[in-house]
């Protein structure tokens, strides 16, 4: 089975995590998360607009239920969804017009005179690190690369599902989105020289009003702070076209070398 096979009963979805959508130690983060706002959104409807993750436990592959509770109808709506004892979500949901989309004087700069994705080479992390990374396509801009010993740990790149997805059929574009916001290695991996296990604690991600679906988005992946054994990493999505999509924020523990 593959983790587009998905029953339903009312509260209760069935998914499977495949094998090889493994993070550190357990199903990609960003999957998790991305499965838990699905569910919540096909039983609320309406347009997400927030996800609060937090990964108790690592989530194997194979069959999961996924438990969705209403909190809170109307306009502004939440939801609760859970995978027992490994994780859970709280979504906001809106109805009603959707805004028009988003934008920032500041993000100009970034997003001026970019390479266009389809010159650039792919980067593909190493699946003894990262085996979820086969269905990512990245594309870095710059010199920053993982486990390159540089100065900063941060990436720009375009980034993309891979084709084909069929894993992913079920899910929506902002699920798509969740997955992308969690598809860049750690920031840290940028200043180390060989990797440590960096899995997520807790993931939060807002979505902006947007209209442009195009698969490519440019992703800028920063941790902010980080101590001895635990650190934060920031994460914005903007699309092709330069709307705002996406922007995260996770807590991650750093494991010993």
């Amino acid at each position: 089975m593959e983790p587009h096979s998905q029953t339903s009963r009312g509260d209760i979805r069935t998914t499977v995590f495949a094998p090889h959508w493994a993070g550190f130690g357990g199903t990609h983060g960003g999957l998790v998360a991305a499965s838990l706002q699905q569910a919540a959104t096909d039983l609320l409807g309406g347009t997400p607009r927030s996800v609060t993750a937090h990964f108790l436990d690592a989530v194997p592959p194979g069959a999961a239920e996924i438990r969705v509770r209403k909190l809170r109808g109307g306009r502004s709506a939440a939801s609760h969804a859970s995978i027992d004892g490994l994780a859970t979500a709280l979504v906001r949901h809106t109805h009603g017009p959707e805004s028009p989309p988003a934008t920032w004087p500041g993000d100009a700069p970034f997003l001026a005179r970019r390479p266009a994705p389809e010159s650039l080479n792919r980067f593909t992390p190493p699946p003894a690190v990262a085996r979820f990374g086969q269905h990512v396509d990245i594309r870095p801009l710059g010199a920053s690369r993982p486990l390159a010993a540089g100065a900063e740990p941060a990436y720009d790149a375009w980034v993309r599902l891979a084709l084909p997805t069929p894993d992913l059929d079920h899910l929506g574009t902002h699920a798509r989105r969740l997955i992308l916001v969690d598809a860049m290695p750690p920031g840290l991996f940028a200043v180390w020289d060989r990797p440590a296990p960096v899995p997520s604690l807790e993931l939060s991600v807002h979505f902006a009003p947007c209209s442009d679906e195009s698969p490519w988005h440019l992703v800028r992946h920063r941790t902010v702070w980080a101590s001895a054994d635990m650190c934060v990493d920031e994460t914005t999505l903007h699309t092709r076209s330069g709307e705002l999509a996406a922007q995260g924020r996770q807590l991650r523990r750093i494991l010993p070398h």
